[in-house]
């Protein structure tokens, strides 16, 4: 489950439990519209008690596929667990946001480092 809630030309996600297909079809309009209205989009995903993926949302949550991506700046994402950590490398090559690890304790970093 993810709730997303917008301020100025940020983006900010918590992301729950499992995410399936549904969410990203919840995800990508709100992320596609900022991106298109703003030059320069920043985007906090914190993963809380974050369980991973289905199959089919894994995919679409490596490729979002999103226009005017290059809009997409910063990527600060919150996690607690190594795996999450690494994923953030896992994102690295598919995307020309610069994208940031923070732990948990260190979400306040994470959402100043965005803004």
């Amino acid at each position: 489950m993810i709730t997303i809630y917008k301020k100025e030309a940020t983006v900010y996600m918590v992301a729950e439990n499992k995410l399936d297909a549904k969410d990203y079809e919840n995800l990508i309009p709100v992320l596609t519209e900022h991106i298109t209205a703003y030059q320069e989009v920043s985007w906090y995903i914190e993963m809380q008690n974050f369980e991973g993926w289905t199959v089919s949302a894994y995919w679409k949550g490596i490729e979002l596929n999103l226009p005017n991506e290059k809009h997409l700046k910063r990527v600060a994402l919150v996690g607690s667990v190594k795996w999450q950590e690494q994923f953030t490398e896992v994102l690295l090559p598919f995307s020309e946001a610069h994208i940031k690890f923070y732990k948990t304790e260190e979400k306040d970093d994470a959402k100043e480092w965005i803004k």
